[in-house]
């Protein structure tokens, strides 16, 4: 090779080199990149519950209401023999009656006045057979005119018994706790139509009608509260052993006798009771809303080891706010409450 191609390759070769260098000396005029660190590590939050601890105790299945004071005595006041239209009623709603005081009365127009006429009919009669006797008249005369007198007697009593069934008078002592406001004078009203009912009022019993009349039984008793004070009480009538012909109104309560009822107590008062109908000592009781019901299973949540489980459990009595654990809890276990 020449001189001249020897010097091209050696100028080749140094602006090789010289551009090499520029470049890898540019490399430096670049920004360093920063170091990537890795995120520091979150440690999940820890997880806590509200727990009770499964206790023994006592639970009770009660019923507590509120009953009135109602007489045990009372007596339907109506119109036996007859009805009619009404002259007039002469009681009201809390009147204190005797026996024998007329409440009410039936229009007996022309009654009277039939009455009166039947008064001179008899006497008539009488003066007939006076007359016969004294002239001397035959035996036969004497006695047809002695029947005359008997004749008119027994119709003048007729009318006065219909005088009488009239009137409406009360069969007992007591107050006047009803009165048929739908009737007045002039109405009419049939035989055997309540148009007064009267109560004695020294003789009373607690009354109750509710939903649940079904768990009362004769002879139950019951805690009634009267002022701040409770009285012992018993079940005396409930629905399923009043009469088949018993007035209506009492096939829907229960009757509850209370002892040493303060005599200041009257009719309408009202009373507040309890009635006990189970009992369960010393067995573990939960709050009602602690036990959950899925499909006919009931379960409840406990800790074990820190860890949430459900635990199926066997109820036994439930009342409104609590139950009893028959099976599936021990005393001293934890119950989650949320």
């Amino acid at each position: 090779m020449d001189n001249h191609g020897r010097g091209f390759k050696g100028v080749v070769a140094l602006l090789l080199t010289a551009f090499l260098g520029a470049f890898l000396s540019g490399c430096y005029l670049f920004p360093k990149e920063e170091e990537v660190l890795a995120p520091p590590l979150i440690e999940p939050p820890e997880i806590t519950y509200d727990v009770m601890e499964v206790k023994r105790g006592t639970i009770e299945k009660k019923i507590t209401g509120s009953g009135t004071f109602v007489s045990v005595e009372q007596g339907n006041m109506f119109f036996k023999a007859r009805g009619g239209r009404i002259k007039a009623i002469h009681v009201k709603i809390g009147d204190k009656v005797k026996k024998g005081d007329l409440l009410a009365e039936l229009d007996t127009a022309g009654l009277e006045y039939e009455i009166e006429q039947q008064k001179l009919v008899l006497r008539k009669a009488q003066l007939r057979y006076n007359q016969i006797k004294e002239s001397g008249g035959d035996k036969y005369s004497l006695a047809i005119a002695a029947c005359d007198i008997e004749l008119a007697r027994l119709q003048l009593k007729n009318l006065q018994r219909q005088l009488e069934e009239a009137k409406l008078v009360s069969t007992m002592d007591g107050t006047v706790v009803y009165v048929d406001n739908r009737l007045g004078q002039g109405d009419y009203i049939d035989a055997y139509s309540t148009l007064v009912k009267i109560a004695d009022p020294t003789k009373l019993q607690l009354q109750y009608s509710g939903s649940n009349l079904s768990d009362f039984q004769v002879g139950m008793k019951v805690e009634v509260k009267i002022r701040d004070k409770v009285y012992e009480g018993e079940v005396v009538m409930t629905p399923a052993t009043v009469p088949v012909d018993a007035d209506e109104s009492l096939k829907n309560v229960v009757r509850i006798e209370v002892s040493n009822l303060p005599e200041d107590v009257t009719m309408g008062d009202t009373a507040q009771f309890t009635l006990t109908l189970d009992r369960r000592e010393n067995v573990i009781v939960l709050p009602r809303n602690l036990v959950r019901n899925y499909m006919g299973r009931k379960y409840v949540l406990v800790l074990e080891n820190g860890l949430k489980k459900e635990r199926d459990v066997e109820v036994g009595l439930e009342t409104p706010t609590e139950v009893e654990i028959i099976k599936g809890l021990e005393e001293g276990e934890q119950v989650i409450v949320n």
